[in-house]
């Protein structure tokens, strides 16, 4: 939706001359997710995942072998157990089963924090590295491909002026 936004307004100013009232020096595009794959940190965040998604797995895979060990004693010795000993077996079993289950939604949770952690402070380090490529290679803009304006020089902020205008439009009333 903001791809197609700023497109449109990119299309519109440059149809109606208004793009050459402000020339923009130098407009840049990122493929920020493409940067985050590529990138070795990327990579080492994708590894450290992966390390983690290993041990909650074989934490898991503990807990489901005690629930079916329970279940094969329960199947195998059901004719010669109480009545007493078939439920205690029955209710331990279902809660070894709720265990299990209750591990792997906590284990999912685990995994999508890690995977958020490693995300945001990636993200935020190119962030600042494209902030440095804009002022150094006296970028106007850069575009993410994938969401829209990454950054904006000092020159393309027209927020004082907004800000001007809406206090215009605010005193009047």
């Amino acid at each position: 939706m903001k791809k197609t936004l700023v497109s449109g307004i990119l299309a519109a100013l440059l149809a109606t001359g208004a793009a050459h009232a402000a020339p923009v020096e130098k407009i840049g595009t990122v493929d920020l997710q493409r940067a985050v794959s590529e990138s070795k940190e990327g990579a080492a965040a994708r590894a450290d995942l992966l390390k983690q998604t290993e041990l909650l797995n074989a934490e898991l895979k503990v807990l489901l072998a005690e629930a079916e060990k329970l279940r094969t004693e329960l199947d195998k010795g059901s004719d010669t157990m109480s009545a007493d000993e078939r439920a205690e077996k029955s209710r331990l079993l279902q809660k070894k089963g709720r265990d299990f289950q209750n591990r792997q939604r906590e284990a999912q949770e685990e995994l999508k924090q890690i995977e958020s952690d490693h995300l945001k402070k990636l993200v935020a380090k190119l962030g600042v590295i494209l902030a440095k490529i804009g002022e150094e290679e006296k970028f106007s803009v850069i575009l993410d491909k994938n969401t829209g304006v990454f950054y904006a020089g000092g020159q393309t902020d027209v927020t004082p002026t907004l800000v001007k205008k809406a206090d215009k439009e605010y005193q009047k009333h």
